[in-house]
């Protein structure tokens, strides 16, 4: 049977099998951080007499997309018990949980992939991209120090340090495409149990805080940085030279979570710098129809509309032609069954990262991802190809 569980005792169950899963070995401290946060979220198990033998959690996110907040999905905890792979268990739930995302008008999911083929067979698709940046320690001689401001390590605990951490994480961030809408559960999941996670703030000389930096610290070998977020020029360099400080006790400054455009162009010597770019996170809209009347198209001066044929063999109500009318960088989009032409025509992947922006529509046509049915013209001019970030994992 596929339920939907929110008692502490059955989460408790969603907690062992996952431990069981994924060989955690989670300290009290630990599982019981987890069953707390799990009270926020959705947990969705396939029981036999009583018995989880598969589950998936799926975490109520807001994202920002192109500037618009749409509702998300984050899928995390895919698993199932070894005897109970192969019977269906995590069809069945994931069936359950998109009916329940399309009926709530959630437009999107992310999840992060053991497999990238078994999530395709669920409409998913590779969107984001995460780059892993190492510079030797020599190379962070070449930062030119900051001498205004100041920079303090602090600590979670203190609840000006969390004030501060949102407050600037939602002016930054937050705003970038793709990211997540923090709320104050995760804030508190994904950093307070943390223990190896350690918080620096920069300040302006009115003590004004201005960009943080969430890092950790490696034996002698690695100066971590996980998150940095600034309003300004000033605080990427004041809180770049309170990295390159670490440089007489670290061989390496890595990072896996940072655009190092900006941050690279503070060196004068890059050829020892390694940057090394690996697919991150799938997603998958689930209900095109509510994600094309949210989605903002570039503006123009006519009003243009085309016939998409979208094939998605998980969500029903997706697979469908679908009548989009563009006018003022907006747009309305309804099922049809009385379509004169088909325009453009593909699966839900391929739309999904085309919208998204892991490539143009252009391109998915070349590579004959997309194809293109009819003289229409103009789609992909409306469509923003911007990189999408993501800071968080589930």
């Amino acid at each position: 049977m596929i339920r939907k569980v929110t008692d502490k005792k059955d989460i408790e169950k969603v907690h062992t099998l996952g431990s069981y899963a994924f060989n955690m070995n989670h300290t009290e401290e630990q599982k019981q951080a987890y069953i707390e946060k799990n009270t926020h979220i959705d947990n969705y198990v396939d029981e036999v007499d009583g018995e989880v033998l598969s589950q998936i959690v799926s975490y109520p996110f807001e994202v920002t997309i192109m500037g618009q907040k749409m509702q998300m999905s984050g899928i995390g905890d895919v698993a199932s018990y070894p005897e109970a792979r192969g019977t269906g268990g995590i069809r069945n739930i994931f069936q359950m949980i998109f009916k329940d995302l399309y009926e709530k008008g959630t437009e999107l999911s992310y999840l992060a992939p053991f497999s990238q083929a078994f999530y395709r067979k669920f409409g998913y698709e590779t969107v984001f991209d995460s780059q892993e940046v190492r510079i030797p320690k020599a190379l962070m001689n070449q930062i030119k120090p900051e001498k205004q401001g100041k920079v303090k390590r602090v600590l979670w605990e203190d609840d000006s340090t969390k004030t501060i951490l949102k407050e600037l994480y939602k002016e930054t961030l937050e705003k970038e495409h793709g990211t997540v809408v923090r709320e104050d559960y995760w804030w508190e999941y994904t950093i307070a149990p943390k223990k190896n996670k350690r918080i620096a703030i920069c300040f302006d000389d009115n003590n004004t805080p201005q960009g943080y930096l969430i890092y950790g610290l490696v034996g002698a070998s690695e100066f971590q940085i996980f998150e940095m977020a600034y309003r300004n020029n000033f605080a990427l360099r004041k809180l770049m030279t309170f990295v390159a400080s670490h440089n007489g006790s670290f061989e390496e400054f890595v990072s896996t979570n940072l655009s190092d455009k900006r941050i690279l162009e503070l060196f004068t010597e890059m050829k020892e710098v390694t940057r090394k770019t690996y697919s991150y996170m799938m997603v998958k809209i689930v209900n095109f129809e509510a994600f094309i009347n949210k989605y903002p198209f570039k503006q123009v001066a006519n009003k243009l509309e085309y016939y998409l044929e979208i094939e998605d063999t998980s969500c029903e109500w997706n697979n469908s032609v679908f009548h989009v009318v563009i006018e003022n960088g907006r747009a309305t989009c309804q099922r049809t069954e009385k379509a004169p032409q088909i325009d453009y025509s593909g699966s839900i992947q391929r739309f999904t990262q085309v919208f998204m922006g892991k490539q143009s529509l252009d391109d998915a046509i070349w590579l004959e991802e997309i194809k293109k049915l009819s003289n229409s013209v103009g789609l992909s001019e409306l469509i923003d190809v911007e990189t999408p970030r993501l800071y968080d994992y589930f």
